[in-house]
C-alpha cells in the first residue's frame, strides 16, 4: 500500500491506498490510524481497491480547529472519495470509526454495504464518564502525533448527547450491513452489535472470539467475512 493525501473542507486527510476495482474504506477507532487495518490487507480479495484512511486529528492527517463532530468527520471522508472519484463504495469501521460510517450512510450517501467492526455511536462514551485526559493521556503515550488538543476536542464532542445514534434512524438503511463483534469486547458491549442487528434490516452478524479490535487479532477471520461481500 502507499500513502496519500486528499484535500477536503476541514484539512488534509491522509490515507492508505491499494490498487483495485471495488472501493473499500475502512476507518480507525478513537486514537488510532489507518494502519490499525493492515493486519487485514494481505487477506481481503484481491478486486478490492482498499482505502485506510487517518482521520481528521490523527495520524498523518491534519488537526485543524473545528468541533470535530462526527459528521464533520463523515463530510471530510466525503471530500476524499469525490476526490478520488469513486463510485459504489463499501464503507465501514471500527468503534469511532464505525460511527463516522453510520452517519456516512444515514446522511450522505447510503453506500453498496456497511461494515461495522465493534461500532460505537450508540454507546455511553468515556467523556460522559469524565475520563477525556485520562484515556487521551494514555494515547498520548504510544503516540506521537501531536494531536492531545485534537482527540480532547473529539472526545469531548462524542460524550454529547446530540452526537448519538438515533436508533429509528437505522431502520431507514437499505443497504447490506455486516456487523463484526468481539465476544469478549470490554470497550462496548456485545448488547450493542445485537442491537444494530434488531434495527438495521438488511443485517448480519458475526460474533468473533476476541475484543475490541478484531481486525488486529482476528484478521483472517475479519478479511474472510468482508471477503464474502463480493464473492
Amino acid at each position: 500500500m502507499i500513502r496519500n493525501y486528499s484535500e477536503t473542507r476541514f484539512g488534509r486527510i491522509s490515507y492508505l491506498i491499494r490498487d483495485g476495482k471495488i472501493p473499500l474504506i475502512l476507518m480507525h477507532g478513537f486514537g488510532g490510524t489507518g494502519n490499525t487495518f493492515l493486519r487485514i490487507e494481505p487477506y481481503l480479495n484481491e478486486n478490492f481497491k482498499v482505502i485506510f484512511p487517518d482521520l481528521l486529528g490523527h495520524g498523518h492527517s491534519d488537526k485543524p480547529d473545528i468541533d470535530y463532530t462526527i459528521h464533520q468527520q463523515a463530510l471530510a471522508i466525503n471530500d476524499m472519495i469525490k476526490s478520488l472519484n469513486l463510485d459504489k463504495i463499501i464503507i465501514g469501521g471500527n468503534s469511532y470509526g464505525g460511527w463516522i460510517a453510520l452517519d456516512y450512510a444515514l446522511n450522505i450517501n447510503e453506500p453498496e454495504a456497511l461494515i461495522l467492526i465493534d461500532s460505537a455511536g450508540t454507546n455511553r462514551t468515556f467523556a460522559e464518564d469524565g475520563m477525556v485526559n485520562e484515556v487521551v493521556d494514555e494515547i498520548m503515550k504510544v503516540r506521537n502525533y501531536k494531536n492531545r488538543d485534537a482527540l480532547i476536542k473529539i472526545a469531548e464532542n462524542n460524550g454529547r448527547p446530540s452526537e448519538k445514534i438515533n436508533l429509528n434512524d437505522l431502520k431507514r438503511l437499505n443497504c447490506k450491513t455486516i456487523i463484526i463483534w468481539g465476544k469478549n469486547d470490554n470497550t462496548i458491549p456485545i448488547s450493542k452489535g445485537y442491537e444494530y442487528k434488531n434495527y438495521i434490516r438488511n443485517s448480519e452478524m458475526h460474533i468473533l472470539n476476541s475484543g475490541h479490535t478484531p481486525q488486529i487479532s482476528n484478521p483472517e477471520e475479519v478479511s474472510s467475512i468482508i471477503n464474502k461481500i463480493i464473492e
